[in-house]
């Protein structure tokens, strides 16, 4: 979506403060640098004068700050080309709108900046939950029933041709391995025509002698799972920006995450289904 024109009227506003702390932290690394450079100047030419000294500390309390600046619009930098690619790979006729404003203040005794940093940390917590269940494997149980319905498959492809005429009787196997570089039967959907029970059954003890996972879900369970982390996540992310934007309010400065979800971000509500079907 290259028009930002189609852009919620707070949406826009909230890019353009974004790219203006960009300018502001580019401007205080180019105004560090000069003055620095003047320093230096003047200690160089004058390496003896009363203020040499002075010289020397307020160079190395500017070059400090310059670090700070310098992480400050590499942030700022990451976050608003995120926020450009996620915008550009939006349908064009995706249906944009201004998302609810969460209401959220710091708890009792809290700064914003240590509200955040709790919030960081369930956000942390959650990423760390979708990545142990996107690991998850199988039960046992679900696995047995995949296999046998491997078998069951194998045995239904491999079932047999008979020809059987006054002249002639013949039986031929006409299922052949894909991955094989030649022409070869597929001994195993043969095996699970002929031995079904058997078959699943030498199956079964290969399966009780694999590793357990760390953490067996069914698919039903990881997709629901994965499904919640992900509106827990959105939600502590929109708690996340509103206490940063109530720090702004307030006069204090805490940088935004750059992986952060656009959307919470922005306050941009995307309504996807919508552009589908149009």
């Amino acid at each position: 979506m290259a028009d930002g024109s189609k852009l919620p009227k707070a949406v826009q506003l909230k890019i353009l403060r974004l790219e203006d702390a960009e300018h502001q932290a580019q401007a205080l690394i180019s105004s560090s640098v000069r003055r620095i450079g003047e320093l230096e100047r003047s200690i160089f030419n004058n390496p003896e004068e009363d203020r040499a000294d002075a010289l020397r500390q307020e160079v190395m309390l500017l070059r400090e700050k310059l670090d700070d600046h310098t992480d400050r619009h590499r942030s700022l930098s990451d976050l608003n080309a995120a926020v450009r690619r996620y915008l550009e790979m939006l349908p064009a006729n995706a249906i944009l709108s201004d998302a609810k404003r969460t209401k959220v203040r710091p708890k009792a005794n809290e700064s914003f900046q240590t509200a955040v940093d709790r919030v960081r940390r369930e956000i942390a917590g959650f990423l760390s939950e979708r990545f142990r269940v996107q690991q998850a494997g199988l039960p046992i149980e679900e696995i047995r029933a995949k296999a046998r319905d491997w078998v069951a498959r194998c045995a239904k492809t491999a079932r047999p041709h008979i020809t059987a005429t006054h002249n002639e009787f013949a039986i031929s196997f006409s299922v052949f391995d894909e991955r094989a570089s030649v022409p070869l039967h597929d001994m195993a959907a043969i095996m699970a025509f002929m031995f079904p029970e058997r078959l699943t059954q030498r199956i079964d003890d290969v399966i009780e002698g694999m590793p357990k996972p760390a953490l067996a879900m069914t698919a039903e369970q990881k997709a629901k799972r994965l499904r919640e982390i992900k509106d827990l996540l959105y939600e502590r992310e929109t708690e996340e920006e509103a206490l940063v934007s109530l720090a702004e309010e307030q006069g204090q400065t805490i940088d935004r995450r750059p992986t952060a979800d656009p959307r919470a971000i922005l306050g941009l509500l995307v309504d996807r289904h919508s552009a589908t079907a149009a």
